[in-house]
């Protein structure tokens, strides 16, 4: 049944789907957003002043005055404040602890046009010096004058360079290490960079932070979130939030410890109830696309109705991860947590996928590792097509997926000879083995 240059078959054994190459990657179309009607809304536009009073007609400018209203009380649950499609707005945002008693605060848009970025680049003006032969430095401190953009931003810790569309992610540990046209290496202060002449203005510099984080009842939707070091989207402590049809890309690469890397599209960390992650487009990864994950300490001992629906993952090193650590006991681990109705494609072929030191098949849609807490997740009515390496890998003996994990009724489309799990014997074409040897994937 071999249909195109994929074998395409469904994970429970059923009739095979349409063939074809995943579709190239494309934003999502622009469009005209009416304001809803909130008791309180406040208007942000790229071309406002934050001595404004936030209305229509005179919008405030920036993150950073959004962020001062949350701090004081000013806008909070059942207010919104509501970003001008088409602007970008540098640096990020972390929601407070809102205050006031009762409904969501909103995030979101208003006007026509592309969707409104909240972009963490700091971009470079042509102020390179020269450092030592072919290593040239910039100053990434803030207030240094040497970049645009993203420039209130504090960190100097570079995830990854993107210039001329290209992204450039060989970070090196040490300076003497830069060895190779566009090597970099941060300190406390600069960006080193390895090339026969400067690299000029407009080198985007992705520094670690998190794009976006919401606080308990917050509902964001109709975002683009492009240009972090560390994580698009991260969700900790929360509960009653949802995030939906955002675009979140060009992620990750900062070190989240010594020598490690990191950078997820949407990350859940455990002590989070009641969340929805719906309708984004998320691509170009360091790590994965969507992921449920932490180790129990304290109250934060559990996922309760956590759900990604219908999201759209691309280009990312695995499309779900989920692990956990802790002492098992009631209460604890994922409960009622779901991953359906999403279209996976290419995992593994992330901007970072070459450069990452732990590849042995981490171009994966569904990575488990780790598990330790009890699982009640499912995951169905998934497509799963197009991998580097495998459709799923999983840690421990067996390298099985974990007890309470429930895959059924999901599409999976893979190389003619591919594997479908890490380091166990079966291919693509021998499904029914798989289902039957291990018991996944059954309906």
């Amino acid at each position: 049944m071999m249909l195109g240059r994929r074998r395409f078959l469904e994970l429970i054994g059923a009739a095979a789907v349409t063939a074809g190459v995943p579709s190239a990657l494309a934003a999502p179309p622009a469009a005209t957003v009416p304001s809803p009607a909130y008791a309180n809304a406040r208007f942000v536009s790229s071309g406002g002043d934050d001595a404004n009073p936030g209305t229509k007609a005179a919008p405030w400018q920036t993150l950073g005055r959004v962020r001062a209203a949350l701090d004081t009380g000013e806008v909070g649950r059942g207010d919104a404040v509501l970003l001008r499609r088409g602007d970008v707005f540098w640096g990020s945002l972390k929601v407070p602890v809102l205050k006031g008693t009762t409904g969501a605060f909103t995030l979101g848009s208003y006007g026509s046009g592309a969707l409104p970025q909240i972009n963490g680049y700091k971009v470079s003006t042509d102020a390179w010096a020269l450092h030592s032969p072919n290593v040239w430095k910039l100053n990434l401190t803030a207030g240094s004058g040497q970049f645009t953009g993203n420039t209130a931003g504090t960190s100097t810790d570079v995830g990854f360079l993107k210039a001329g569309g290209t992204i450039h992610g060989w970070k090196r540990w040490n300076l003497a290490d830069l060895a190779q046209d566009w090597d970099f290496y941060s300190d406390d202060t600069h960006v080193y960079v390895k090339l026969g002449a400067s690299p000029g203005a407009g080198v985007e510099i992705a520094v670690k932070q998190q794009g976006f984080r919401p606080a308990s009842n917050t509902n964001a939707s109709d975002l683009h979130i492009l240009g972090h070091g560390a994580h698009g989207v991260g969700i900790y402590g929360t509960q009653n939030a949802q995030v939906t049809d955002c675009l979140i890309e060009e992620i990750g690469g900062s070190p989240v410890s010594k020598n490690t890397r990191y950078g997820n599209g949407v990350e859940i960390w455990i002590g989070c109830a009641n969340v929805l992650v719906q309708g984004n487009t998320i691509r170009q990864t360091y790590d994965t696309g969507t992921t449920m994950q932490g180790s129990a300490e304290g109250s934060n001992v559990a996922w309760t109705d956590c759900r990604f629906v219908g999201n759209t993952i691309e280009n990312c090193n695995q499309s779900l991860e989920v692990w956990s650590r802790g002492k098992p006991a009631a209460g604890t681990g994922h409960i009622r947590c779901s991953f359906t109705d999403n279209d996976c494609r290419d995992a593994g072929f992330s901007w970072a996928a070459t450069i990452r030191p732990d590849q042995a098949g981490m171009g994966t849609h569904l990575l488990t590792y780790d598990v330790e807490l009890p699982c009640d997740i499912e995951i169905a009515r998934n497509s799963f097509v197009g991998a580097k390496d495998n459709f799923v890998r999983s840690s421990g003996t067996g390298r099985q997926i974990p007890e309470g994990i429930r895959t059924h009724s999901n599409t999976i489309s893979l190389d003619s000879g591919q594997k479908i799990a890490y380091q166990h014997p079966e291919t693509i074409e021998q499904l029914e083995a798989w289902h039957s040897r291990t018991g996944n994937g059954q309906a």
